[in-house]
């Protein structure tokens, strides 16, 4: 049975003898509609009926909002080609209304053709459904979209939101069998994975976030990857891909080390080794911590400090969002080595600050010996270098201005410096010359490396400097000659 918008059958009345046989506006026949009555759906043992209704009594769903109409110019230009194939599905609604649950976008193509005054489209064919059910006509409008076109990202979640909502009601009256996840992949034709990645954007990222999402702002992915990360990090990584957390501010940090120090990490601290002759950095082997955590309040605020410090340098302390406990909304890192130096002034032992001040003592005497040592050295360094002059002679070029001279090392090489007498510096301390050349000969007379005197094929210190890179060379060797002298004796 066929009927239009007044109830009439129009089957019956094209059957009728001596009367004109029925036609409709271009585009539409009665063959048509019933052979595509298939494409149309219906509730469960309803009866499908196509009827003619007014394009005027038909309604957008405000449902139908969580999808875009988009650009319907190309279906628009079918439809005036070709007619409405497919009927829409509507629902009774107020006032002698319809309320459209399939075919938005083949109304507001046919809706643009009527307003533009072409009058086949002031009927449309309808299949009429009646839910009975809010519920149940969403499902059954999303269904009808889930795969028919393309989703945008922001669509996809939209669509997840809405359709995961209706379906958890409906189940809970005893309206849907088995898990609603399964239902969800039934209807929307999505995989598990993604839909627990849109379950983890819906449930996990901010609104911003989102609507990045849906703006096209930000990948699918990236959204999830945000979904993963505390609130306060997600804009920012959203943007740029940076996984930034803000600092705890000033004003906490103070009391939370104190508290660290003096409750939280007390049980540890005290009996940590600050022993002199332990190793000074080895600190973490010094507090034995490996899993902790503990919670406090500051000045109204939750603190939070924790975690597995096996090759962690430091403890975060986060600080909790009040109306969320599992929010962090700023962290801060206060390394062990720093909290194990402060600590040693409340949980020392007696006995071991006089080892350490004695160890102290011993130390700075013998870096008082060595930096002596060193100024020694670089004494005799300047003497050897200030002497050049003196130095013998191997070659001379005075068309040049050049001259060379050798010095004698320990190991039987021997340096041999090249000047340019024009570069010679008045009060200057060491080679009295700033411009110059050097090379390392073994016994032999063969050229090696300038650094330990071994038989090299490359070197790269054969050309013309400025500076005292010889001091260097000179200190090595002298250090050397010392150690052989020492273990001779």
């Amino acid at each position: 049975m066929v009927l239009n918008g007044n109830g009439v059958d129009l089957m019956k009345k094209m059957q009728q003898p001596k009367r004109r046989k029925l036609t409709m506006s271009k585009g539409f026949s009665v063959t048509d509609i019933l052979g595509e009555q298939s494409k149309a759906s219906a509730p469960a043992g309803q009866p499908m009926k196509v009827v003619m209704l007014p394009i005027g009594d038909i309604q957008p769903n405000p449902q139908n909002a969580i999808y875009e109409i988009g650009d319907v110019g190309m279906l628009q230009a079918d439809i005036a080609e070709h007619g409405l194939r497919t009927p829409l599905e509507v629902a009774p609604a107020q006032g002698g209304k319809y309320m459209l649950i399939a075919g938005h976008r083949r109304h507001t193509a046919c809706l643009g053709l009527h307003d533009s005054g072409d009058k086949r489209f002031d009927l449309l064919p309808c299949v009429i459904t009646d839910y009975g059910d809010p519920d149940e006509e969403l499902v059954a409008l999303i269904t009808s979209n889930a795969t028919a076109r393309e989703l945008t990202d922001g669509e996809r979640l939209r669509q997840y939101e809405a359709l995961k909502g209706a379906l958890t009601r409906l189940k809970a009256e005893g309206k849907v069998d088995g898990r609603v996840r399964e239902e969800l992949a039934r209807r929307t034709g999505e995989g598990s994975g993604t839909l627990a990645r849109l379950n983890a954007i819906s449930a996990r990222c901010i609104p911003e976030v989102k609507e990045m999402l849906e703006k096209g702002e930000i990948t699918f992915t990236r959204a999830y990857e945000c979904s993963k990360l505390y609130k306060v990090q997600q804009v920012t990584y959203a943007r740029c891909g940076y996984n930034s957390m803000p600092e705890i501010e000033e004003a906490y940090q103070k009391s939370i080390r104190k508290w660290l120090l003096k409750e939280a990490l007390k049980p540890y601290l005290q009996v940590a080794d600050y022993g002199p002759n332990s190793n000074q950095w080895n600190y973490l082997n010094r507090v034995k911590i490996e899993k902790f955590e503990q919670t406090t309040e500051i000045d109204g605020q939750s603190f939070k400090a924790g975690g597995d410090f096996r090759g962690s340098e430091y403890m975060v302390v986060q600080q909790l969002d009040p109306s969320d406990p599992e929010e962090v909304i700023a962290e801060k890192g206060f390394y062990l080595r720093d909290l194990y130096q402060r600590a040693k002034c409340l949980y020392m032992s007696d006995e071991d600050r006089q080892a350490e001040n004695q160890q102290k003592e011993s130390d700075k005497s013998q870096k008082a010996a060595a930096a002596a040592a060193e100024k020694e050295l670089e004494a005799e360094v300047v003497a050897i270098l200030g002497d050049y002059d003196n130095w013998k002679k191997v070659a001379y070029a005075k068309e040049l201005g050049l001259v060379f001279r050798e010095y004698p090392l320990h190991d039987g090489t021997h340096f041999v410096v090249g000047v340019d007498e024009t570069s010679r510096k008045t009060g200057w301390v060491g080679l009295p010359y700033d411009v110059y050349f050097y090379a390392r000969f073994d016994a032999d007379g063969n050229r090696v490396d300038v650094h330990d005197g071994k038989p090299s094929p490359l070197n790269y210190f054969t050309c013309w400097r400025s500076g005292a890179l010889l001091d260097d060379f000179l200190k090595t060797d002298i250090k050397k000659a010392k150690a052989k002298e020492s273990v001779d004796k």
